[in-house]
């Protein structure tokens, strides 16, 4: 098998057969199969995929598993993988789509013929579902070959687009975590670079709820764990890099955090992203202590209602 297009989903009834139909409109000269793994959903996204299974001509591709009781975002994700058997990996959410029919070809073959590539991925389309917001591009890397150095950047591609050599997944791939994206990309980075290619290869749906639904400080604080995991299968990442990064998820996307925490994260991702980029340069030195500043301001004002709340 050369291609796995692994599917999760939870609550999808609007949007899995859109999702399910451009993969099939794919034209990959390999094989490939599709494996849904349904978080148990309450509603009718079962009825929907098991009707596609039984009535479209390439409905046998899918595998398809229901967890009973529900198993979460991360483990449903690192299930899903469990039960591919492809070469390659493609990623793809029950609620986006693949708008490049051409997906799985250009980055099968890219990977094909790049030995030093451990993954590939691209810009996607957002589009708010639910809100009057103009859809738009997703990566600030288009185009670019990243590598470990780069896998802390933000930004880098969104999770629908990644396509990956399956067998750079680890037994112990954390499971008590948030952001099974952000491990996945530094994991890909343990083994090779990436590829972002230009064009648009996935939509992403966003939606008003998950745009202001954030995780607590406690639940974002797990994912601190990836660093060691990281650390463990490349040593040569750079730790000052990773803590900086971490730091900066923690006061950017923990809901409700206090002024307290925010300031205390704020404070470690200063000095870790100064250390990670430090030089002799004093110029070099007032760019990397005036951009950390206003990083931080720029998720301050942000962030500012909701640390009022909690003063």
């Amino acid at each position: 098998m050369d291609v796995s297009v692994c599917i999760t989903t939870y609550k999808h009834e609007k949007y899995i057969k859109e999702c399910l139909e451009s993969i099939f409109a794919q034209e990959f000269s390999g094989t490939y199969e599709i494996i849904v793994c349904n978080d148990n959903s309450p509603d009718n996204t079962e009825v929907i995929i098991n009707e596609i299974i039984a009535s479209h001509p390439k409905g046998s591709k899918i595998k398809y598993f229901k967890n009973v009781p529900n198993l979460g975002y991360v483990k449903n994700t690192l299930f899903s993988f469990s039960k591919a058997l492809g070469k390659y990996i493609s990623v793809l959410d029950g609620d986006d789509y693949f708008i490049d029919q051409q997906k799985l070809q250009k980055q099968f073959d890219f990977l094909e013929n790049n030995s030093d590539f451990s993954a590939a991925a691209g810009d996607s389309l957002v589009i708010y579902e639910d809100l009057d917001i103009p859809s738009h591009s997703f990566s600030q890397h288009k185009g670019r070959e990243l590598t470990k150095e780069n896998m802390t950047d933000l930004k880098i591609a969104q999770t629908s687009t990644l396509f990956f050599r399956k067998d750079i997944l680890k037994e112990d791939f954390p499971t008590e975590i948030i952001s099974a994206d952000r491990c996945l990309y530094l994991l890909a980075g343990c083994y090779g670079k990436m590829k972002v290619f230009e064009a648009q290869l996935s939509s992403y749906r966003q939606f008003k709820d998950s745009i202001s639904k954030k995780t607590t400080y406690e639940s974002m604080s797990k994912d601190f764990v990836i660093i060691p995991f990281i650390k463990k299968y490349n040593p040569n990442y750079d730790i000052l890099k990773l803590k900086a990064y971490f730091y900066y998820t923690l006061m950017s996307y923990s809901r409700g955090i206090s002024k307290l925490r925010f300031f205390k994260a704020a404070f470690a991702y200063f000095v870790y992203n100064f250390l990670s980029k430090f030089t002799l340069n004093p110029q070099k030195v007032y760019l990397i202590f005036k951009w950390s500043l206003h990083t931080i301001r720029n998720v301050y004002k942000r962030e500012v209602t909701s640390l009022q709340k909690q003063s």
